[in-house]
């Protein structure tokens, strides 16, 4: 899944070579946010996935997915948020590029940087459990359940679009001065009922890169485009919703003739 997830807790410009010019100062600039996110996505996918393990040859409850990687970007966005956002997933960063708060070369930097993350958080979590990787052909992976293919990327795109919806109203609030300190908890819950809806029918990835990884250890399958079409379709039409529809408009600042009249005198 996704998740995840993701939030400024600031607003970050990645308006990449703006007064500096070249590769080198370009990365010196935003390494940091790039290593951020590669570990994020690392953590999360690592973690995350770690949830869907088999126990005693059973699948886990659909409850153990949604708890932890809910919580899972609960703790990411509280520990990377301040250094790169905590987006964790393409589908995060692609509204974040759609919304104006990212640039296209950092956004396409942080896409690679997720994918790696992913890769290897899960190939960890095979090093660390290989026998649970032998009950099944796709443990861990992606996998339209109860609908089609298409019925799945549709869901996708229901779950990344209301993701998205979420991400764009709360970098409006910061950008507005409004802060939150219970971002990360909003979001996390937001994870967890989101793979409560669809995780039966789509197994909720919401993250391109969360199935990412997976498949490109275990193997590719001809529906992993499922994975790719559905959050990114969603989460664009999320954020354009959001854009261009619902974000209330900035107050006009007001005019002198509006302005509260100053008598210098009683009368």
């Amino acid at each position: 899944m996704y998740l995840l997830i993701l939030v400024f807790n600031h607003r970050i410009c990645f308006n990449a070579l703006d007064s500096e010019r070249g590769l080198v100062a370009w990365l010196r600039r935003w390494w940091r946010p790039l290593f951020a996110e590669m570990v994020a996505t690392a953590l999360l996918v690592l973690l995350g996935v770690a949830s869907l393990l088999p126990v005693n040859g059973k699948e886990p409850p659909l409850t153990h997915p949604a708890f932890a990687f809910g919580i899972i970007v609960l703790a990411n966005v509280e520990a990377f948020g301040p250094i790169s956002g905590a987006h964790m997933n393409p589908a995060v960063t692609l509204a974040a590029l759609l919304d104006g708060r990212i640039g296209p070369v950092a956004a396409a930097a942080y896409v690679v940087a997720q994918s790696i993350g992913a890769t290897l958080g899960f190939g960890t979590l095979m090093a660390l459990c290989p026998d649970a990787f032998n009950g099944g052909p796709y443990v861990g992976g992606n996998l339209p359940g109860s609908v089609s293919a298409v019925g799945a990327a549709c869901v996708e795109a229901l779950l990344t679009g209301v993701l998205a919806l979420v991400c764009c109203a709360i970098w409006t609030s910061h950008s507005e001065g409004k802060q939150d300190p219970t971002v990360s908890i909003k979001l996390g819950l937001t994870i967890a009922g989101l793979v409560y809806a669809g995780g039966v029918m789509s197994s909720a990835s919401l993250n391109p890169a969360r199935s990412l990884g997976p498949a490109f250890l275990l193997g590719f399958r001809p529906d992993h485009w499922v994975y790719w079409v559905g959050p990114l379709g969603g989460s664009a039409l999320g954020t354009l919703l959001h854009r261009f529809v619902l974000r209330p408009p900035r107050a006009a600042p007001p005019r002198a003739e509006d302005l509260p009249l100053h008598d210098k005198g009683d009368h």
